[in-house]
């Protein structure tokens, strides 16, 4: 049984990471601010190492990177079939796609055919059919990934659509609550100015039923001091006033 060389899924972080300590980064700041041949004049040790290495690289901005041992473009573009060494069934240019997607899934379903009748009568021949199985499978997933970029435009302009729904709808859920709001407001200032009118109302029911006690106590007073009975008399003031009591 022969052992094969498996690969961690992350690599080790690299070494280097050890140097970025905290007096390592006060170095250089001080570097920075100061300069390297002022910072060595002051009396400063440099570590072993060129201290500008600690800081962070500058982004790609054209070529290629390398992230967990794959290689990346800056510019994310497809590449065709012909750069990953596979042979291309359909023509290139402006094709009709959907045309062209079934005919290779037509070939695929037949080859699948010629595979199964291949491994009957002919089996060494099914290798080659399982990798011109595979040769169609390719084309098809690279047609689709040539999709993505479409795809992708039409998710962000129904999500955007989707958005612009919503807030729509919040706005409008918002002014009718508003609505309510104004004409609840509108109700307890009606309520309260009905209020403040009936409390004026009282207090000039009660003024009066003040005048008008005075007066039928000055009446009685006067009625005491006369001998006649038929000389006791109201005020026409005192009439109106309880007149204006018995309208209201």
């Amino acid at each position: 049984m022969t052992t094969q060389n498996v690969a961690p899924v992350y690599p080790r972080p690299p070494e280097y990471y050890k140097r970025y300590t905290d007096e390592n980064l006060a170095i250089l700041k001080q570097v920075k601010e100061h300069g390297e041949e002022a910072f060595v004049a002051s009396g400063g040790n440099l570590p072993n190492f060129n201290i500008f290495e600690l800081e962070p690289p500058p982004p790609v901005t054209e070529g290629h990177y390398f992230s967990f041992k794959d290689k990346w473009t800056v510019v994310d573009v497809l590449p065709s079939l012909e750069e990953n060494e596979q042979k291309q069934l359909y023509p290139s240019g402006e094709i009709d796609r959907v045309a062209e997607f079934k005919k290779l899934n037509h070939s695929a379903i037949f080859n699948f055919l010629e595979l199964l009748n291949s491994l009957v009568k002919e089996p060494e021949r099914s290798l080659d059919k399982l990798e011109q199985i595979q040769t169609i499978f390719v084309n098809m997933k690279h047609m689709l990934n040539e999709y993505r970029p479409h795809r992708a435009r039409e998710t962000l302009r129904l999500m955007m659509r989707n958005q612009l729904e919503n807030r729509r709808r919040a706005t409008e859920e918002i002014q009718k609550r508003c609505s309510e709001l104004a004409k609840k407001l509108e109700a307890v200032k009606s309520s309260w100015k009905a209020m403040d009118e009936l409390k004026m109302d009282l207090a000039r029911c009660s003024s009066l039923k003040d005048d008008l006690d005075f007066e039928i106590l000055t009446q009685n007073t006067q009625f005491e001091e006369v001998t006649d009975p038929n000389t006791y008399n109201i005020s026409q003031e005192t009439t109106q006033k309880m007149l204006r009591m018995i309208d209201e």
